[in-house]
């Protein structure tokens, strides 16, 4: 099937919140459980207290 990815991205300027979603070989159902998944892991690192809610990985890090 070759690569899978789904993105998103929130751009927050103000007011005013854009939203961004690149899919490649995703479902909508797929999409919507990764969201969940998401999700459950801020809510989770909310609950635990940690101040870094999101982690991130430079492209070169993850091949």
């Amino acid at each position: 099937m070759g690569e899978r990815s789904f993105a998103v991205r929130f751009k927050v300027e103000q007011e005013n919140i854009q939203t961004e979603m690149h899919t490649q070989n995703i479902s909508p159902q797929e999409a919507v459980g990764l969201l969940e998944m998401a999700k459950s892991q801020i809510l989770e690192n909310l609950a635990q207290g940690r101040k870094e809610v999101f982690s991130s990985v430079k492209k070169s890090e993850q091949e």
